[in-house]
């Protein structure tokens, strides 16, 4: 009779043995069965009980990833056929279904990041960072410019984001760092303004009209960013 710890065992060296199939340049590449059926052999040779029970392990293991790795892949493609996905681009959806069709195991690998980093991020917002990261990660498969997306989820909410033109520049890089710049100057300012009304009877030479000039810009700056995003918003339709 055959043990349950003998039969684990066997198939736990064969997992550790399992790894991604080497590159041939004169034949073809094995697939992932093929490399597994090899290495069950090798761990537990003839036709026995471990060998027949360790395969059946692993083969159901792979086949619970790669219906995992299914399910991932059809929640991403209905995703970007939904009006939840806006792109100021339309060319965008067709290369994006066509890489992940290409490599579902990769995006579902995107998507299963960004959830241990975070177990409590919702399916949608996986799948919208790891469709990001494609983007970024693909980038010259996309067209030059840059490139504004919108995503709106079931729970009603919405996001506006943009990836950078291929020269790493885009509109909305620069109204954050025009928001930003103006944000540090008017915090430095108001610390330096505390700074001095600690003490009024202290000289100084600290000129109030500043404060109020880099306050006033930091709404201008917050103001022109926020209108941005008000544009997409309205022409996507969310």
């Amino acid at each position: 009779m055959t043990s349950i710890a003998s039969t684990n065992n066997a198939a736990l060296l064969i997992l550790q043995q399992v790894r991604p199939p080497a590159t041939h340049e004169n034949g073809p590449q094995k697939s992932a069965t093929d490399e597994i059926a090899a290495i069950i052999n090798r761990v537990a040779g003839g036709d026995s009980p471990v060998k027949t029970q360790a395969a059946s392990q692993i083969t159901s293991s792979l086949l619970d990833v790669k219906q995992a790795n299914d399910d991932i892949v059809a929640d991403a493609l209905k995703f970007l056929d939904s009006d939840g996905f806006k792109s100021s681009d339309p060319g965008v959806k067709d290369t994006l279904k066509s890489l992940i069709a290409q490599d579902g195991g990769g995006f579902a690998g995107l998507v299963k990041a960004e959830k241990a980093k975070n177990s409590r991020l919702a399916d949608e917002n996986a799948i919208t960072n790891a469709i990001m990261k494609m983007i970024k990660g693909n980038r010259d498969r996309f067209t030059d410019d840059e490139i504004v997306m919108g995503f709106r989820y079931s729970n009603g909410s919405s996001n506006i984001t943009s990836i950078d033109d291929k020269t790493g520049n885009s509109t909305h890089r620069a109204l954050w760092a025009r928001h930003t710049a103006a944000q540090d100057e008017a915090t430095a300012t108001l610390k330096e303004f505390l700074e001095v009304a600690k003490d009024p009877t202290k000289p100084n030479n600290f000129d109030g009209s500043r404060l109020k000039t880099t306050l006033l810009a930091t709404l201008a700056a917050g103001a022109e960013l926020g209108a941005w995003g008000d544009r997409w918003q309205q022409a996507f339709g969310f």
